[in-house]
């Protein structure tokens, strides 16, 4: 992997992993693939209900799409196939729901990796204080499950079914830098990043441009705020296929080349071996 920078919040920069430093990382490139709900159509808003933790396929075939410029992308979870992995990863998922810093710690080596450059220890992360931006991109990271690699399993499985969305679309101009995984059913696309703006689209499961022109034109409060990928609350701006420009909720924002998490075991026992973002 290359060494890439990436401020959590649009575009790639540094590949820091998270830390009070983190929390003022913001995504220099279109960190967009750089991670809420609403579910209007273009006119009437449809009553649907999105949720974080979307259903993940059980199939690696998207739904073929009207429109060939839209490009779909399944997500596979592929942990259940280890019943030992699925009961780590379910332990871990409830360590970071409950921001056990003793469990992460205990699951970490002295050779995991939080970032591409320098080595940093799990102390880089300040575990230890639950508002640490460490806590909100782990649980990310560990909410969409995990892709099967020759070492163990990689979160999000996001990483991995992108790969193979745009291997089967050469032809759609993106690649992990330029790119945004929306994940989740109906997610709204609003004209502004406000829940109160109208809904000029929904996507479910679909790669997207990032748009890095907002991005890069709004304010330093927005892009050190709103428009941070790590920001539950926030905002990201994409440009659909049709080329037209809008928002969606950082919920359900993925960059494929953003944080994600790598297992594998050591002496046995399932260990976290890194912890990075970037390419």
């Amino acid at each position: 992997m290359r060494t890439n920078t990436l401020i959590v919040s649009g575009v790639v920069a540094l590949t820091a992993v998270v830390s009070s430093t983190i929390a003022a990382v913001t995504y220099l490139r279109p960190q967009p693939t750089p991670p809420q709900i609403e579910q209007p159509a273009p006119s009437t808003p449809p009553t649907t209900s999105e949720k974080l933790n979307p259903p993940v396929a059980a199939s690696p075939s998207p739904a073929a799409s009207p429109n060939p410029n839209r490009v779909a992308i399944a997500l596979v979870d592929e942990s259940t196939q280890s019943p030992d992995f699925a009961k780590f990863l379910d332990r871990t998922r409830q360590a970071v729901r409950d921001r056990d810093a003793k469990y992460i710690r205990s699951i970490v080596t002295p050779e995991t990796k939080f970032s591409f450059g320098e080595h940093r220890s799990i102390n880089y992360l300040n575990p230890e204080n639950p508002n640490s931006p460490f806590w909100i991109s782990l649980e990310k990271a560990l909410s969409l499950g995990c892709s099967q690699e020759s070492y163990g399993y990689s979160c999000p499985t996001v990483f991995q079914q992108f790969d193979n969305a745009i291997k089967k679309n050469p032809s759609a101009s993106l690649d992990a830098f330029s790119a945004i995984v929306v994940v989740g059913e109906n997610v709204n696309v609003r004209s502004q990043p406000d829940t109160n703006s109208a809904a000029i689209a929904t996507l479910t499961n679909e790669i997207v441009k990032y748009d890095t022109n907002t991005f890069q034109n709004a304010s330093d409060a927005e892009k050190s705020s709103t428009m941070r990928l790590d920001n539950p609350n926030g905002w990201t701006p994409i440009i659909l296929s049709d080329n037209r420009r809008g928002f969606v909720s950082s919920r359900y924002a993925y960059s494929p080349v953003g944080y994600r998490v790598l297992f594998s075991k050591a002496s046995g026992e399932w260990k976290m071996q890194a912890f990075v973002t970037g390419d």
